[in-house]
């Protein structure tokens, strides 16, 4: 009688499956990506439009399992500053706030990056016309 083989569950993240898996959640979910895995990243290509009379804003979403998500804006472009919300380093929009674990390696970009990048683009569209960022945030300057 052979020797019995015994399978050992895969221990930690496997970048493969969750990539197949985020791109399967994104396509489900939303008609507006065009969703593409390279190597080990997954890009998105989106947009969204926060009310008739905004602009059309176009995004790139960039993430490697095991690394923050990043979302770009393609079009308008959109300068940086210290008053609205992005990353000085690379210019990526500011999601979420680290320290707080709102997003986790267990977490899913569809229902979590998405409609966060939604939700900038309003709050965006807000600061232009007052002025402030009205959405709660923590001060860039103190991280």
């Amino acid at each position: 009688m052979g020797a019995k083989k015994l399978y050992l569950p895969f221990k930690g993240i496997n970048p493969i499956k969750v990539l197949f898996n985020e791109k399967y959640l994104l396509e489900k979910a939303y008609d507006f990506l065009n969703v593409a895995i390279r190597g080990n990243t997954l890009f998105a290509v989106g947009f969204c439009q926060p009310s008739e009379y905004s602009a059309i804003y176009r995004y790139k979403l960039r993430f490697t399992p095991g690394l923050r998500p990043k979302v770009f804006t393609c079009e308008p472009r959109i300068i940086y500053n210290n008053d609205i919300h992005m990353y000085s380093s690379d210019h990526s929009l500011c999601l979420y706030y680290p320290k707080d674990y709102s997003f986790t390696s267990l977490s899913n970009l569809y229902n979590t990056i998405i409609p966060w990048t939604h939700e900038w683009y309003l709050y965006y569209e807000l600061y232009l016309l007052k002025g402030k960022w009205l959405h709660p945030y923590v001060d860039h300057k103190k991280i």
